[in-house]
């Protein structure tokens, strides 16, 4: 996924601020694409010398000028192509799951310290989709179209599902070396 197809999507819904897709990105996909102020303001202008947003220049009295950014045609193309394009496999590179392969060339109390760390960002990472879903349930959505909500909800839904398992799996190994039952679990019930 690329952070232009991201806000492509999001000004699709509605014209948007910089500030506003900043708070946009924050308040819903942030568990699986965080952007910081200054990416999104370079690929707004990225997007816009490409011909994929127009700039509304709102003026304000008291404060700096707004500028609000509005998907055009080319950016609903360039965002239907996308959409609808599979894309390549994703880096499943994890350096943990390294630590873990090499974990036997360090004691058991070493290992449990990365493990039980991993746990707890897991855990961390868990309760922010809890919040974020709770958010999601308390907040009036801009967005009136039903499916669209649902689908995009699904993201933190497949995030949550993930982590829970790593969790559980997490959870079962530290106990397994702790107790020293150095068991494999794959396809038992």
């Amino acid at each position: 996924m690329s952070l232009k197809h991201a806000i492509l999507g999001f000004l699709s819904y509605l014209p948007l601020s910089g500030y506003d897709l900043k708070k946009a990105f924050d308040n819903s996909v942030q568990h699986f694409w965080p952007a910081n102020q200054s990416q999104i303001y370079r690929t707004l202008a990225e997007l816009e010398e490409g011909g994929f947003v127009t700039k509304e220049i709102v003026e304000r009295e008291e404060r700096l000028d707004m500028k609000i950014y509005h998907v055009t045609e080319t950016g609903r193309a360039e965002l239907h192509a996308w959409l609808t394009t599979p894309q390549p496999e994703r880096d499943d590179r994890e350096p943990f799951l390294i630590q873990v392969y090499f974990g036997g060339q360090v004691s058991d109390g070493e290992i449990l310290k990365v493990m039980k760390h991993k746990l707890n960002e897991v855990e961390e990472r868990l309760a922010v989709y809890e919040s974020v879903y709770q958010m999601i349930q308390n907040t009036p959505q801009r967005i009136h179209d039903p499916r669209a909500i649902f689908l995009s909800v699904l993201t933190l839904e497949a995030g949550y599902v993930n982590n829970q398992s790593i969790a559980a799996w997490l959870k079962s190994a530290i106990e397994r070396v702790e107790k020293k039952k150095y068991k494999i679990k794959i396809g038992e019930k």
